[in-house]
């Protein structure tokens, strides 16, 4: 199911990194709240470059102005914000990195890190490599 949904995903252009990752942390406080499952792990698959701020994500009238964009560190540190809020809700965060290291800025990393996450450098991983890293996170979390 995963694979299927995942293979639908469109890939490029706009990346609201921040957006996807407060989205997870709300999916997992109602899941938390409904009883329906016991911990919540968030698995992001990114290179880690963001370029879509939360508020120009979230609110349809900044998306349709021209207002300033936000720096490349207004980005990270909104991000950064995020994932230590993903550690205060005591989620667990399994960051696969997509990144190139020829042109690597190891964000992803530093995100894992903020989030007290576990972190895996996969650039030109197939699906079965990511199914099977998430299974060993997933299987890491039960036993901890």
């Amino acid at each position: 199911m995963a694979r299927k949904r995942l293979e639908r995903l469109p890939c490029g252009g706009g990346s609201p990194l921040a957006h996807g990752l407060t989205t997870a942390v709300r999916v997992g406080l109602n899941a938390e709240k409904s009883g329906d499952v016991g911990r919540v792990m968030i698995v992001v698959l990114t290179d880690g470059r963001a370029n879509i701020s939360l508020k120009r994500s979230t609110d349809p009238e900044a998306a349709a102005n021209d207002a300033p964009r936000p720096s490349a560190q207004e980005l990270k540190d909104e991000i950064l914000e995020v994932a230590g809020k993903i550690y205060k809700s005591r989620m667990s965060l399994l960051i696969i990195d997509t990144e190139n290291k020829f042109v690597s800025t190891g964000f992803a990393k530093e995100i894992a890190r903020v989030a007290q996450g576990k972190y895996y450098y996969l650039p030109n991983a197939s699906d079965a490599v990511i199914s099977a890293t998430t299974k060993e996170a997933l299987s890491a979390l039960k036993s901890s």
